[in-house]
């Protein structure tokens, strides 16, 4: 049996009202997709001003969904950590 879809794609911009946390947040996640070795997904990241943009490529979307998941609990974390 084949599989129906081949690849997802999802983008997602989180915005922050300053550029510096923006900036402390990227640094902060870019080490993991860096260290990344995922087979089933794909990810890349960039920063523009005071937003984070990530568009991941999954080849399912049991991995697409685990993707965004982790991403958006260490944005959480990050975000919770800076107003300590």
């Amino acid at each position: 049996m084949s599989d129906i879809l081949e690849k997802i794609e999802t983008e997602f911009i989180v915005e922050f009202d300053d550029t510096n946390d923006a900036s402390i947040i990227y640094n902060s996640i870019l080490p993991e997709i860096e260290a990344e070795s995922n087979q089933r997904s794909q990810t890349h990241m960039s920063l523009d001003s005071n937003k984070i943009v990530i568009n991941i490529l999954s080849r399912d979307i049991v991995s697409l969904r685990a993707s965004i998941n982790s991403y958006v609990r260490w944005i959480s974390l990050c975000e919770k950590l800076l107003k300590i």
